[in-house]
């Protein structure tokens, strides 16, 4: 995944962790200090989205029939989604921007 900023093509993939940690759509990039925001690819929409529905899913099913089996694989479906989203970026999405210019351009 590309991490550099839109503007001023500074890497920002390796950012202090207090500013990491924050999850925002729209964020200011620490070199110019304009306003940027995360480009969100499809396919991360719908692996996340997939992975959080089949927990849900083998969940109730845990709990509605009391199984450890389904317990365990809720727990497998968790881990495989902790590694699915990172996976995805370093193959499939290598060069995909991360971030974008949050400036709407004027249509003609």
């Amino acid at each position: 995944m590309d991490y550099r900023c839109p503007f001023c093509e500074t890497n920002l993939g390796r950012r202090r962790l207090s500013e990491a940690v924050v999850a925002r759509m729209e964020i200011e990039c620490s070199h110019c200090r304009k306003v940027i925001r995360l480009n969100i690819h499809p396919a991360e929409v719908v692996i996340v989205s997939l992975i959080f529905g089949m927990i849900l899913v083998l969940a109730a099913f845990a709990y509605w029939l009391q199984s450890r089996g389904l317990t365990l694989s809720v727990f497998g479906t968790v881990m495989l989604g902790a590694l699915a989203v990172p996976l995805l970026e370093r193959v499939y999405l290598r060069s995909w921007p991360r971030y974008a210019s949050s400036v709407q351009s004027p249509n003609p």
